[in-house]
């Protein structure tokens, strides 16, 4: 009778399972170790950043929600068509993403680098960056450093996923 039953519920649960097709979430109390990122920033424009940013807010919301007790460190390398909105006479401009930019270092110390030889073929020089930025002699240079203290690199490229999801995102 016990095997009657216990096969019973092996064959109700493998065709549960074979009509329930969908991906499994993998969280564990290993899901995301302590680690040292450097995203590489060489976007094609400003208006990228907000959208380059979120990378940064999504990796640090699966540390707040799947490993609170683990650690990120996260670095930015900036060395691009970017470099503008972290200029002060551009803050208006870009004022939501600069606002982002400053919480994401206050709240959680993100370190943004931004390469000195980029920023002056802008025409910048020191005193156009606030704070909380930090100049680097060459952004290149700095990534290839970081790497060589352990951080992992994490190639940024932004793209325009509005026109993808349009033409094969879920259809409701």
């Amino acid at each position: 009778m016990w095997h009657t039953i216990f096969l019973a519920l092996f064959i109700f649960g493998f065709s549960y399972a074979v009509e329930k097709d969908e991906a499994k979430l993998e969280v564990s109390d290993t899901t995301y170790l302590s680690l040292k990122v450097v995203y590489d920033w060489n976007l094609k424009s400003p208006e990228e950043v907000s959208r380059a940013l979120t990378f940064i807010r999504n990796h640090l919301k699966a540390y707040t929600d799947y490993s609170p007790l683990e650690e990120v460190e996260i670095v930015v390398v900036s060395h691009g068509a970017e470099i503008p909105v972290f200029a002060k006479q551009n803050k208006k401009i870009f004022k939501e993403t600069v606002e982002r930019i400053k919480s994401f270092y206050e709240n959680y110390g993100v370190k943004f680098y931004i390469c000195y030889n980029a920023a002056k073929a802008f025409g910048f020089d020191k005193k156009d960056f606030p704070s909380y930025v930090i100049l680097t002699p060459a952004g290149v240079a700095k990534l290839a450093a970081l790497q060589e203290e352990g951080y992992r690199l994490v190639p940024v490229i932004v793209n325009d996923f509005k026109s993808v999801k349009e033409k094969y995102g879920k259809k409701k």
